[in-house]
C-alpha cells in the first residue's frame, strides 16, 4: 500500500468510520449531515473572515479596501485595497482626474432631479441601516444609445455623420422647414394635435360630424370647418389627401344610407327592397369593422391604412347603387347588375365575391317567384290565378278565340311577357319556365288530387332551390340534388314513396302530443310546476337564431387581408359568365319541366282524349274519311236527289235530299236547306263501321255510341264580306261553296294545343279540298253528256275539242286530287302521327325501342310538352299548305289553279246547257263560247301551271326552302332537301311531256 492509498484510507475511513483490514470501503456513503451541521454552526463572522470578498457582513467585517468612505471628506486609499489599480495603470492615470467625492456629488444631484423618490436604505444583517453598495455612481447617468454599423467600425476615428433627410430630424424640424418655405401671400396653416385631428378624421370616415368636419345639406357633402389645418410632421397637401379620402368615405356612407331610407319609405319593387337591405348590411358591416380597427390607431398614417380598403369598397358600391337606382323595373335592375358583376370579374377578389353575393341577394325575390311558379316552393301570399293580376314575367290577359265566322270568345289566360324577363336568362330557359308554370296550373285546376298539385308534396320532396352558382363545385352539387329530386318525384308518382311518407309524415312535422293541455285536468302541483317551468324558460336570454349572412362574413374576413399581410387569392377556376345562368338554372328547371310535362301529356292522352280530337280534325277537315267524302259529294252536287228548296204548294217527297249545285237556278241555299241536307252527314260518317278495325283506329270506337261529336263539330255558315258574298252568288263559280265551313270548338284543356291559328289553317285546307271535291264530281259527270264514241238513237257525235277537253280535264283534276290527298296531306301527316304514337307509348311506358340520337323524331318524344304538340301540328299544317299552294308567297300559283277550275266549270255549264249532244243551233254558235276556245284556254293555263311547278321543284331541289322549320320540307325528315312535292306533281300531270310539245296550227290539234 502506497501513500496515496494510505491517504485515501484515512479520508474515507474518517468518513464512514469502518475499516476492514486496512482497505477502504469504496461503497460507503459519506455522512454529509455531520459535515453540513458543522458548516451551519459557523457564524457569519467566521465565514466573512475566511473569504472577505463574498462576506455577507459588508459593513463591519469587510476590510477597509472594500468599504466606501463613511463621510465626504474621507478619501479612499488608492494604493491599498482589493480594488487598487495595478502599478502600470496607476502611472498612466491622468493627474486631473476628478476625485470620487465629485462623482458622488453629481450622483446626488442627479438623484434629486428625478421625480421618483430615493430608494430606502437597506437594513443590515444585524438590523442597522447602512448604505446600499450596489447603487454605484455610474448607475444614475443616462447613456445615449449608439447606432453601431460596420462602416463606423471601419472608420472609428470619424465622428457621427450629420442628418441628411429632414424627416429624420423630427416633426419640429419639418414644421420649421414648412414655415420657412411658405411665401407671405399664401395663408398659413394651423397645427393641431395628432390625437384630436385623428379622432375627427375617424369620425368623418364613419360618416359622422365632428368639430372639424360637418354635413352641409345644400352641397350634400361633408365640409371642413377650418380650411388650413394640419398636424405636426405632415404637410398641408398630405393632410388634404387624407381628408379627401375620408370625405369620400363619409359621402358614400351618407348616400347609401339615404338611398336605403328612401327605399324603405316608398312603395318600391321587391328587387329595390332587396337592394336596400343589402346596402344596410354592407354599411353596417363596414362601419363595424372600421370601428373595431380604429381602437388601435395611433397615427394618421395608420388611419389612412385602415380607411383605404373601406374607401375602395364604398366607392365601388356607391357607383353601383347609383346605376341600379336609375333602372325603372326589377328585370332591368337585375340585367344591369349582372353586367356589372360580369365586369367586376377582373377586379379585386373581395369585390368580385361581394358583387356575386349582392347578385344572389338581389335576385332572391325573382328566384323565389320562379320557384313558386314552377312548383318548387309553396306559394306565399295571394295565389297567382287567371282571375287576378299578373306578376313579374307572367301576364294575365284575355285570350280571344276568333273563328272564321267572326265570333269572338274571350277567356283569361297566362302569357309570357318577354320584356319583363331579365336579359341574362336564355330564351329556351325562359320559355321552359313559363310553360312549366302554366302546365302546373293546368294540373292544379283540372286535377287537384295529383301529387304535383298538392302543397304538402312539395315540402315532402325537398326540391333544390333556384339560385346562382358561381363555381364548378356548387354546380356539381346542384346536379346531384336534382337527380335525387327526380328520383323522389318518380317514386312518389308511382305510389311507392308517397305512401310511406304519408305514414311517417313529412320531415318537418311535429309530434301531435307536443302541445298538451297544461291547466285543465291537472293537479295544483302540476300546474304550479308548469308555471315555474314557463317562468324559468322566459327568464333565459333569447336565442340569436339569425344566421350570419355571407356578405357580412366576407367583409369581416376579407376586408383587411392585405392590411394584415395576407394575400387575397382567387377561390378557384369558375365557369364563364355566359354559361353561369344556364348552369345555375338549367338543371333544376329542366328537371321540373320534364316532370310536369310528362304528367300533363299523360293526362291529355288519357283523360282528355287528345288523339280522338286530332283524328277527328284529320277525318273532317282534311277529308281523310272516305264515307264523309262520298256523303258530302252527293249531298252537295248530285242532281238526282230531291231538292230541299221550299216551294209554295209543293211538299217534300220524303226521299234523300240534296243541294243539287249546278242543277238549280237559285243560289245560295237557305240555312234551312243546309240543315236538312247536311244533317247527320258528319255523325254518320264518323261513326261508320267502314272506318276500320279497332287496331287501325283505337281512339274512334269509344265515340261510336256517343251522339255528339268531339268539340261540337258541325257545319256552319262562314262570315263573308260583301265582295266574297257576290262571288258566292254564282253557282257556276269556283267560290260557290265558300260560305260552307266546319265549326269546331276545342275543349278548355285542349285549347293551348288547338290554337286559333291552327284551326284557321285547318279551315283554309278544308275550303280548298271542298273545291277539289267539287271539281272531281264535275269532271266525272262530263262523260254523261259527252260520249266518247258515236251513239246510236240518232245522237250526234261530239266535237273533238269537247272530247279532248273532257279527257284532259278529268286527267288533270284526278291527278291533282291524288297529289293533294296522297303526297300533300298523307305523307306529312303520317310522320306526325308516327311521332304522336311514340309520344303516347313513351308516356304509357310501352316503348320497347331505344331512341336514336340522330333522329330528331325519336329524341323529341322523351321530353314532350303540350306546346311541342301544338308546334308539331302547326308544322305539319304548314307543310300541307305548302304542298297545296296555300302559302302567302304561292298566291299567284293558286290563282292560276283557280282559273283552270273556272275554265272547266264554264265548259261543264256549256255542255249541260246544250244537251247530251253538245251541239247548239247555228244562230247561237258564234255568240257563245265554243269548246275549241275553252280547250285552248285550258291547255294554255295548264302549260303555264306545269312550268311554274317545274320552277318550284327546281328551286326546292337546289336547296331552297320547302318548309317552315323542318329539314327537307317535312317534319322529322318527311322529305329530304333534294326531294320536292312539286316534282311529284309534274310527273303525275305530264310524265310523257305532252304539254311541253308545240301544238299544231289551226284545228289540226283536234
Amino acid at each position: 500500500m502506497n501513500m496515496a492509498d494510505e491517504g485515501d484510507k484515512n479520508s474515507y475511513g474518517n468518513a464512514d468510520g469502518n475499516r476492514n483490514g486496512g482497505w477502504v470501503n469504496l461503497f460507503a456513503i459519506p455522512d454529509f449531515g455531520t459535515q453540513l451541521s458543522d458548516r451551519l454552526q459557523q457564524t457569519l463572522v467566521d465565514i466573512g473572515r475566511q473569504n472577505p470578498l463574498f462576506s455577507l457582513d459588508i459593513f463591519d467585517t469587510a476590510p477597509h479596501a472594500l468599504r466606501l468612505p463613511e463621510n465626504e471628506n474621507e478619501e479612499p486609499r488608492a494604493g491599498s485595497g482589493f480594488f487598487q489599480l495595478p502599478a502600470l495603470l496607476s502611472e498612466l492615470a491622468p493627474l486631473h482626474e476628478a476625485p470620487i467625492r465629485d462623482i458622488d456629488s453629481a450622483i446626488k444631484k442627479a438623484q434629486v432631479s428625478k421625480t421618483q423618490p430615493m430608494p430606502e436604505p437597506i437594513q443590515g444583517l444585524e438590523g442597522e441601516q447602512s448604505e446600499d453598495i450596489w447603487l454605484r455612481a455610474d448607475d444614475g447617468l443616462a447613456r445615449p444609445a449608439q447606432y453601431r454599423t460596420w462602416d463606423k467600425f471601419d472608420q472609428a476615428h470619424q465622428g457621427q455623420p450629420p442628418t441628411v433627410f429632414i424627416t429624420e430630424a423630427g416633426p419640429a424640424a419639418f414644421d420649421s422647414l414648412v414655415a420657412s418655405g411658405r411665401s407671405s401671400p399664401q395663408p398659413g396653416s394651423d397645427v393641431v394635435e395628432d390625437a384630436a385631428y385623428c379622432a375627427c378624421l375617424l369620425s368623418l370616415a364613419l360618416g359622422r360630424s365632428s368639430v372639424l368636419f360637418s354635413w352641409d345639406a345644400e352641397k350634400k357633402s361633408f365640409v371642413k370647418t377650418v380650411a388650413h389645418l394640419r398636424t405636426s410632421g405632415l404637410s398641408l397637401k398630405s393632410i388634404q389627401c387624407i381628408d379627401r379620402l375620408c370625405l369620400e368615405c363619409a359621402n358614400a356612407i351618407k348616400y347609401l344610407q339615404s338611398f336605403s331610407q328612401r327605399t324603405h319609405a316608398s312603395a318600391s319593387s321587391p328587387a329595390t327592397f332587396a337592394l336596400a337591405g343589402v346596402v344596410d348590411r354592407l354599411v353596417l358591416a363596414i362601419l363595424s369593422e372600421l370601428g373595431i380597427r380604429s381602437g388601435r390607431v395611433r397615427s394618421i398614417l395608420q388611419l389612412q391604412a385602415i380607411v383605404q380598403p373601406v374607401h375602395s369598397v364604398l366607392s365601388f358600391f356607391e357607383t353601383l347603387v347609383a346605376r341600379l337606382a336609375r333602372e325603372k323595373t326589377d328585370e332591368a335592375m337585375l340585367s344591369c347588375l349582372f353586367q356589372e358583376v360580369q365586369s367586376a370579374e377582373y377586379r379585386d377578389g373581395l369585390l368580385r365575391e361581394l358583387t356575386c353575393e349582392v347578385l344572389r341577394l338581389i335576385s332572391k325575390p325573382w328566384t323565389d317567384f320562379v320557384q313558386e311558379w314552377i312548383g318548387l316552393k309553396v306559394e306565399e301570399g295571394t295565389t297567382l290565378t287567371k282571375k287576378g293580376p299578373g306578376k313579374s314575367f307572367v301576364k294575365v290577359a284575355d285570350r280571344i278565340w276568333t273563328d272564321d265566322q267572326g265570333f269572338e270568345l274571350e277567356e283569361p289566360d297566362f302569357f309570357l311577357d318577354e320584356d319583363k324577363m331579365p336579359s341574362f336568362v336564355p330564351p329556351e330557359i325562359a320559355q321552359a319556365i313559363f310553360e312549366t308554370g302554366r302546365n302546373l296550373r293546368f294540373l292544379r285546376e283540372r286535377h287537384p288530387e295529383h301529387p304535383l298539385s298538392r302543397r304538402d308534396a312539395i315540402t315532402r320532396m325537398r326540391p333544390p332551390k333556384v339560385e346562382w352558382q358561381f363555381d364548378w363545385e356548387g354546380i356539381a352539387k346542384l346536379e346531384t340534388r336534382v337527380n335525387e329530386y327526380q328520383k323522389a318525384v318518380s317514386l312518389a308518382l308511382r305510389g311507392n314513396s308517397l305512401g310511406r311518407q304519408q305514414e311517417t309524415g313529412p320531415p318537418g312535422s311535429r309530434d301531435p302530443n307536443e302541445y298538451k293541455l297544461e291547466f285543465f285536468g291537472k293537479s295544483d302541483d302540476q300546474i304550479e310546476a308548469n308555471i315555474l317551468a314557463s317562468m324559468g324558460h322566459l327568464d333565459q336570454p333569447p336565442e340569436n337564431r339569425e344566421a350570419r349572412s355571407r356578405l357580412t362574413t366576407l367583409l369581416r374576413d376579407r376586408l383587411y387581408l392585405r392590411v394584415n399581410g395576407m394575400v387575397d387569392e382567387d377561390g378557384g377556376f369558375s365557369p364563364h359568365w355566359s354559361l353561369v345562368p344556364l348552369l345555375s338554372f338549367g338543371p333544376i328547371i329542366g328537371a321540373q319541366s320534364r316532370l310536369v310535362n310528362h304528367e300533363c301529356m299523360k293526362l291529355l292522352f288519357s283523360a282528355h282524349d287528345l288523339r280522338v280530337h286530332i283524328d277527328l280534325l284529320k277525318q273532317c277537315y282534311l277529308l281523310d274519311n272516305g264515307v264523309l267524302c262520298s256523303r258530302l259529294s252527293h249531298a252537295l252536287f248530285d242532281p238526282d236527289l230531291e231538292t230541299a228548296e221550299r216551294k209554295s204548294g209543293v211538299a217534300f217527297g220524303g226521299g234523300v235530299m240534296g243541294l243539287r249545285l249546278g242543277g238549280r237556278e237559285t243560289w245560295p241555299p237557305a240555312s234551312s236547306e243546309l240543315r236538312l241536307v247536311l244533317m247527320g252527314v258528319l255523325s254518320d260518317s264518323y261513326n261508320s263501321p267502314s272506318q276500320g278495325t279497332q287496331e287501325a283506329r283505337p281512339t274512334v270506337t269509344p265515340r261510336s255510341l256517343v251522339s255528339d261529336l268531339p268539340g261540337d263539330l258541325s257545319f256552319a255558315i262562314r262570315d263573308l264580306n260583301s265582295e266574297e258574298i257576290d262571288r258566292c252568288l254564282n253557282p257556276d263559280g269556283v267560290e260557290a261553296l265558300d260560305f260552307l265551313q266546319l265549326s269546331y270548338k276545342p275543349p278548355s284543356p285542349l285549347r293551348p294545343i288547338m290554337s286559333p291559328m291552327i284551326l284557321y289553317k285547318y279551315d283554309r285546307i278544308f275550303r280548298l279540298l271542298l273545291r277539289v271535291l267539287r271539281m272531281l264530281y264535275v269532271v266525272n259527270q262530263l262523260f254523261r253528256f259527252i260520249p266518247l264514241s258515236k251513239r246510236l238513237h240518232g245522237q250526234a257525235r261530239p266535237s273533238n275539242a269537247s272530247v279532248r277537253f273532257c279527257i284532259e280535264a278529268r286527267h288533270f283534276i284526278s291527278q291533282l286530287a291524288a297529289y293533294f290527298f296522297d303526297t300533300g296531306i298523307s305523307a306529312p301527316w303520317l310522320t306526325f302521327e308516327t311521332w304522336l304514337k311514340r309520344v303516347e307509348s313513351e308516356l304509357s311506358g310501352d316503348s320497347e325501342t331505344t331512341p336514336d340520337a340522330h333522329d330528331p323524331v325519336d329524341m323529341s318524344t322523351k321530353n314532350c310538352s303540350p306546346d311541342m304538340v301544338r308546334d308539331r301540328q302547326e308544322q305539319v299544317l304548314d307543310d300541307i299548305m305548302l304542298a297545296l299552294f296555300l302559302r302567302k308567297r304561292q298566291q299567284p300559283v293558286l290563282k292560276l289553279l283557280e282559273e283552270i277550275f273556272t275554265v272547266i266549270l264554264r265548259f261543264a255549264k256549256q255542255v249541260r246547257v246544250r244537251g247530251p249532244g253538245g251541239v247548239e243551233a247555228k244562230g247561237k254558235q258564234n255568240q257563245a263560247e265554243t269548246a275549241e276556245k275553252l280547250y285552248a284556254a285550258f291547255r294554255e293555263k295548264v302549260e303555264v301551271f306545269l312550268s311554274v311547278c317545274k320552277g318550284l321543284g327546281e328551286k326546292t331541289g337546289a336547296g331552297g326552302k320547302s318548309s317552315s322549320k323542318a329539314d327537307g320540307g317535312g317534319i322529322g325528315g318527311v322529305r329530304r332537301p333534294s326531294e320536292s312535292p312539286f316534282e311529284t306533281l309534274v310527273l303525275m300531270l305530264d310524265m310523257a311531256g305532252f304539254y311541253g310539245k308545240k301544238a299544231g296550227k289551226g284545228a289540226g290539234m283536234f
